[in-house]
């Protein structure tokens, strides 16, 4: 991990995520990028009176990014790269670009608790949809969540699809960089049998994870987020990994999404990858 780009809107909840990114920074060695993304308000103007309001946007966006920077530099001692980039367009857009021309490595970003109904289902998170749409690792940063030393990384799953993905592989990867314990948690539904298939799935894990400090778990229940918040108040961690699905819109208005939910509700920082 070299480079860690950063998204904010100078809020709260960015501000805590620039805290926990600092704290993979010096694990890692790594350079920060922090991002803000602006808009200009659209004005009800004859295009020959509208004032060019980009400069001063642009302008504002630099002197706040190179207070953060500041920051940054004073609680390292100077000894942490930063880099600031101000771009005029949405937040995912301008997160896409920069993934694209900075060879982004890892994504951190700040997400608020305890949002409500309406914001999780009807508004979202940009978080969210980096995480569903980038295939960058994205962690997301509940804004109560303080870096602490990642000892154990729970991986929770439904184990569709297994072999036919790299996810066991990152799952591997990030436990060995972090030298943590990798737990594997598998949510199914409460009539649900041991089938062949999934009995192939665990001895493909198994198999994958045979040097790697590791537990398989399996927890029935009808909803998969109230039994992985129930797991983890019974057998704490320290991250939880995930791989979010990239439900149509229509998914998405009807039912809740497992990796939202989690982020919303779970007092844990949560990787995502794919």
């Amino acid at each position: 991990m070299e480079t860690i780009l950063v998204p904010t809107d100078f809020s709260e909840a960015a501000d805590n995520a620039v805290k926990y990114a600092v704290g993979l920074a010096k694990y890692f060695d790594a350079k920060i990028v922090l991002l803000n993304a602006f808009s200009v308000p659209y004005v009800m103007y004859e295009p020959a009176f509208q004032p060019d309001l980009i400069p001063v946007f642009y302008e504002a966006s630099k002197e706040r990014l190179g207070e953060v920077r500041d920051k940054i530099r004073s609680m390292t001692n100077n000894r942490m790269k930063v880099e600031c980039i101000s771009e005029c367009n949405t937040a995912f857009e301008a997160i896409a670009s920069t993934v694209a021309e900075k060879d982004i490595d890892l994504i951190v970003m700040g997400i608020v608790g305890e949002a409500g109904n309406f914001k999780e289902r009807f508004i979202g998170s940009t978080a969210i949809t980096v995480a569903r749409k980038m295939d960058i690792p994205t962690f997301i940063i509940p804004q109560t969540v303080k870096f602490d030393p990642i000892r154990k990384i729970t991986f929770a799953c439904d184990l569709k699809g297994t072999e036919e993905t790299g996810q066991i592989y990152v799952a591997r990867l990030f436990s060995k960089m972090f030298e943590a314990e990798l737990e594997v948690v598998n949510v199914g539904s409460p009539m649900e049998k041991m089938s062949s298939d999934k009995a192939l799935t665990y001895l493909y894990i198994e198999d994958k994870l045979h040097d790697q400090k590791h537990q398989i778990y399996h927890v029935n229940g009808v909803d998969p987020v109230t039994e992985l918040q129930n797991y983890f108040r019974t057998y704490p961690t320290d991250l939880v990994m995930v791989s979010p699905k990239k439900h149509g819109i229509i998914y998405n208005l009807l039912n809740h999404s497992v990796t939202t939910n989690l982020a919303f509700h779970l007092k844990k920082p949560i990787l995502a990858i794919h």
